[in-house]
């Protein structure tokens, strides 16, 4: 009489896994060099509100004016299924360095105050919010179903080394050079950021052939209204957004990020 031997469970996949992937390769440190340039960015110009106008007040308010793209955030989704996720991040990234550019130039010439560098906050602010979603779109899109887990996982020590090494950098460079040289060093990362996120690969586009039907693809607002519809008749998706709601109310404003105060 013979035995089967019991079947051995799937192994599971290590960590480091994702790195087999090419497109993670290049989106791991291209998010974390966009992770530590945004902490660095955030310390430096509340330093310089705070220092310039002494008024915790202007502070708070660049601090809420970092989060006014949570407004249209959903917008840069219906972008990014048209245009494609890479595309969309590496234009945000670039959209970034240009600000940064901005600001760079302000203070190396000695035309900054504290309102320009509101306003150039309040443009970071608009689609700041967005970077952190469109990275996880690109990730679930890039990466085989075995390794998502891992990949999502391992994605957050790029927001986590920013907390202590953007921070550090941003203020050791702040202290040392001065604001003009510190952003320099963030408009470098920036550029860095979007070089390496263009290196993803992207999907190809399905040929069209003779006879294929052609499928017209609604307006934008139509898809907009489309998903909330989903999300408000499907009740696992009502729940996960009753859930990042909860979360974003109560415990969010405690780990937002580093302000100097």
């Amino acid at each position: 009489m013979t035995t089967v031997a019991p079947e051995r469970a799937p192994s599971r996949p290590s960590a480091l896994a994702p790195f087999r992937v090419r497109s993670y390769r290049f989106q791991w440190p291209a998010d974390m060099f966009t992770s530590w340039a945004f902490e660095m960015e955030i310390l430096i110009i509340g330093w310089y509100i705070l220092v310039e106008t002494g008024s915790v007040i202007m502070l708070t308010a660049f601090g809420s004016l970092m989060f006014i793209g949570t407004l249209v955030a959903p917008m840069f989704g219906v972008f990014g299924d048209r245009i494609g996720h890479r595309n969309l991040l590496a234009g945000m990234r670039l959209f970034y360095a240009c600000l940064a550019t901005g600001m760079a130039t302000l203070a190396l010439t000695g035309m900054l105050n504290p309102m320009l560098a509101l306003v150039l906050a309040a443009l970071l602010g608009l689609v700041r919010p967005s970077d952190l979603g469109v990275r996880g779109a690109l990730v679930a899109t890039t990466i085989p179903r075995e390794y998502l887990v891992s990949a999502m996982s391992v994605s957050r020590t790029t927001m986590d080394s920013a907390r202590f090494a953007g921070a550090l950098t941003g203020a050791g460079l702040f202290a040392a050079l001065g604001m003009g040289p510190a952003y320099i060093v963030i408009v470098c990362l920036y550029l860095l950021s979007t070089f390496l996120t263009l290196q993803i690969d992207a999907h190809p586009k399905v040929p069209v052939k003779e006879g294929d039907i052609v499928v017209v693809r609604p307006s934008a607002w139509r898809d907009l209204s489309e998903g909330v519809a989903y999300i408000w008749s499907t009740p696992r998706m009502q729940a996960a957004m009753w859930i990042a709601f909860l979360v974003n109310l109560t415990a969010y404003p405690f780990s937002g990020g580093l302000l100097p105060y």
